[in-house]
């Protein structure tokens, strides 16, 4: 009997080989152009089916489908609303070639699956997927810690999210296997910080507040009692993007607490404005032609509030020690950078007189004229009174006083601002610069004269505006003498010289604009004591040649028109 075994076990391996090896030779000639037994493409069953009659079959499958309703994601679409196109022919084709492909593995015995040749359309399949983000998506809530008093803690809440691309595969996979049900990808979200570890971050922050900090800083020593750092205290499930209160020892919950970044603004901010020092520029004067200081600059400085917030939230962790780091200013004019900002002399002068005018009108004329008073034009710059002037109302120390409105004058804040923006127009005036905007006063006003070297201006418009063209700084500097109004502009003269006139021909030219006599014309024509003014401001190159000759008219209509 031992001996006979082995040639029995020899003897069946042989009969099985020689079983496949003839199945293997019968399958070409068994399923010529057919389907093996089994064989399915979109759940049809094809088996032993040739190629025509497979289409057909197919065909009548896919037609039913196209029109029903298929349920994606609990909702019903008709499936062939889904598809762009379908290719039966090739479908069947590939099919086949793969089931040709497989004679050494019995696939003709055993059966394939296969899937339909799909052109999807992916508008349509846009519309569900995208709509069903929204509806499915549910965000993770955190667990959340509040601290007031006792500690409340609120349990997380898991959430979920829709897979765009894997759902729109799925529907796309579904499709081509003329699926009924097609579920969509859906994935749970676990929130970042569950009520365990709130739980953690809630007594580890306590014991971070509970203790006072200690702020140094201009020589003054400010303690930051707990009850503030208590009601800083925040507490988030994501770093913040201010700077977080970490403890190496327990980074788990440290990066969940840290102080609110407005809060301790407003702290130090409170506190910075006691130290806080302006630097005041230089005044400087003309001696001989030149500039010199009149009276010296003075530093100024300034807590750095950003390097105060950072060391305090550190201190939360740290050493419960923050200090205020103080900077030193430097004013943008002092006796040191004279020449490098170009102000080397006096370029130019402009005067008004504002004798008669009420109490009001002086206050509002010295409070306009303290504005301008150290601005500094840089070279290029495009000039605006109204901008430099700023907000004009009772919280910027004016008064009511009377303003020439559309058809009347009538009392409002900043009256007599004119007298201001007139003295700088005259200043820009005598220095050549070129005037951008300048309009005259609706009628002629005694305060302005000569006539038509006047500017009004009213917020936000009309402006008065010039352009630096030295190439260097202008320096602003203004000043009252008696009932006088000066603009002094310090900087560096442009080469030729300047000299105003009341004609085209430059007859009877002056060095000034205050000393012109302007030509008038049209008087009475608008009504009583109504005229033009006109005059010309002749520029020269430094070798004697005219290079401008600008020309400024002022049309004043009759003050009767503007009761008050």
């Amino acid at each position: 009997m031992k001996t006979d075994t082995p040639k029995k076990l020899v003897a069946g391996l042989g009969f099985l080989l020689g079983f496949y090896v003839l199945a293997v030779l019968l399958q070409p000639i068994f399923f010529a152009d057919r389907f093996g037994a089994s064989s399915m493409i979109a759940g049809v069953d094809l088996s032993y089916q040739n190629s025509a009659a497979a289409k057909v079959k197919l065909d009548k499958a896919w037609a039913d489908y196209a029109v029903s309703k298929v349920s994606i994601g609990g909702q019903m679409y008709t499936a062939g609303d889904l598809v762009q196109s379908i290719d039966m022919s090739k479908t069947v084709e590939e099919a086949m070639l793969e089931e040709q492909r497989g004679y050494f593995n019995f696939t003709k015995f055993t059966g394939a699956h296969h899937s339909l040749e799909i052109t999807f359309n992916d508008d349509a399949i846009s519309k569900i997927i995208l709509p069903a983000y929204d509806k499915l998506s549910i965000a993770p809530v955190d667990a959340s810690v509040r601290i007031n008093g006792k500690t409340t803690i609120t349990p997380e809440v898991n959430g979920r999210r829709l897979l765009l691309s894997e759902s729109k595969q799925n529907i796309m996979a579904g499709l081509a296997v003329m699926q009924k049900n097609i579920d969509l990808k859906v994935v749970s979200q676990v929130p970042t910080l569950t009520a365990t570890e709130a739980a953690d971050v809630a007594v580890d922050a306590e014991k971070r507040v509970s203790e006072p900090i200690t702020l140094l800083g201009d020589g003054v020593t400010y303690t930051i009692k707990p009850s503030d750092l208590h009601s800083w205290l925040k507490i988030s499930s994501a770093k913040p993007k201010s700077l977080v209160a970490r403890e190496t020892f327990l980074p788990q919950v440290s990066d969940y607490y840290y102080l609110d970044q407005n809060k301790v603004f407003l702290y130090v901010d409170n506190l910075a404005k006691g130290i806080d020092r302006a630097a005041v520029n230089a005044k400087l004067t003309a001696v001989s032609g030149k500039v010199v200081v009149a009276t010296p600059e003075q530093s100024g400085r300034t807590v750095d509030r950003r390097d105060a917030i950072s060391q305090i939230q550190q201190a939360v962790t740290g050493e419960r020690v923050a200090t205020l780091r103080i900077t030193t200013v430097k004013p943008d004019i002092r006796a040191d950078n004279l020449a490098e900002l170009g102000l080397t002399e006096l370029v130019s002068t402009g005067w008004t007189d504002f004798s008669g005018s009420p109490v009001n009108r002086i206050h509002n004329v010295q409070t306009g004229a303290s504005k301008f008073n150290g601005v500094l034009i840089k070279p290029g710059e495009n000039f605006s009174f109204n901008k430099a002037l700023g907000p004009v109302d009772a919280s910027t120390g004016y008064l009511p006083e009377l303003v020439i409105l559309a058809d009347k004058t009538v009392p409002e804040y900043g009256g007599g601002l004119c007298q201001v923006s007139s003295t700088a127009f005259r200043a820009a005036l005598n220095a050549g610069l070129p005037i951008l905007e300048r309009h005259a006063h609706a009628y002629p006003v005694s305060y302005y004269k000569p006539y038509g070297v006047d500017a009004t201006i009213y917020l936000p418009t009309p402006d008065l505006r010039w352009q630096n063209d030295t190439g260097k700084y202008i320096f602003i500097q203004t000043r009252i003498e008696g009932k006088k109004l000066f603009f002094d502009f310090y900087g560096t003269k442009k080469t030729g010289s300047i000299k105003f006139s009341g004609n085209a021909d430059a007859t009877g030219a002056v060095d000034m604009v205050e000393k012109i006599t302007p030509t008038l014309s049209e008087q009475g024509v608008r009504g009583k004591n109504s005229f033009t003014a006109v005059f010309y401001r002749h520029i020269y190159d430094a070798a004697g040649k005219l290079t401008d000759n600008d020309k400024f008219t002022s049309k004043y209509d009759s003050p009767d028109k503007y009761p008050h």
